[in-house]
């Protein structure tokens, strides 16, 4: 089509021609960018919310006597790993755990069980959280409550 159009309109239908060729070719670079960008975020996305955990108190009211607390985490769609194994790099389908008890320092495991000791009189929280080789959260996590007598 090209062709027939360079030879009805001479030397102007070709620079026409050239310079359209050349916009609609920028535009669809530009559109599939711009495709390829919203993708990546949304595949972010995706991989920030992957997995799943649940978490429970064990033996609550005999490990409070003892003025201690056990959590026991189940973990779902993704693997527990050591995230200085891969060099603090995340990876899809990679995690480990967070545990905090109130405002004290998050302890980094893939430990699935872990017992906090000499707890002080009183309600504490403990949060535990799944998080991505380079710590960031990806979205689970859970809050759990104890008394200590």
């Amino acid at each position: 089509m090209k062709r027939v159009i360079m030879k009805r309109m001479g030397l102007k239908a070709i620079c026409l021609v050239s310079i359209l060729s050349a916009f609609v070719l920028s535009v669809s670079v530009v559109g599939s960018a711009q495709r390829y960008s919203s993708k990546s975020r949304a595949a972010v996305r995706q991989t920030n919310m992957t997995g799943s955990l649940t978490a429970r108190l064990v033996e609550p009211e005999k490990k409070a006597k003892g003025k201690a607390a056990t959590v026991e985490v189940i973990v779902r769609g993704v693997t527990l790993i050591d995230p200085a194994k891969v060099g603090e790099r995340p990876i899809k389908g990679e995690a480990h755990l967070h545990y905090r008890v109130d405002d004290g320092p998050v302890i980094a495991t893939t430990a699935t069980k872990l017992s906090f000791h000499e707890l002080t009189p009183g309600q504490h929280t403990i949060m535990v959280m799944l998080a991505a080789n380079n710590h960031t959260p990806l979205g689970p996590q859970q809050t759990l409550t104890v008394t200590i007598p």
